[in-house]
């Protein structure tokens, strides 16, 4: 922030907002998944699920 910036403008307002949103909702997640592992301890040794990867096609020139 330079001289003369105001900090209360609605963008700067916004940005707080935002931040303070952002950090609740990341917080909501560590509890809810404190929740869940307190219910079930198993959970919290088994490893997160891993998406499926895609298999590489061969090139067309190969297969004929």
């Amino acid at each position: 922030m330079g001289y003369g910036d105001n900090r209360r403008t609605p963008k700067m307002n916004q940005r707080k907002r935002q931040t303070k949103l952002q950090l609740r909702l990341k917080r909501r997640a560590l509890e809810v998944r404190a929740a869940r592992q307190s219910k079930n301890p198993q959970q919290a040794t088994e490893p997160a699920k891993k998406s499926k990867v895609k298999k590489e096609k061969a090139p067309k020139a190969a297969q004929a």
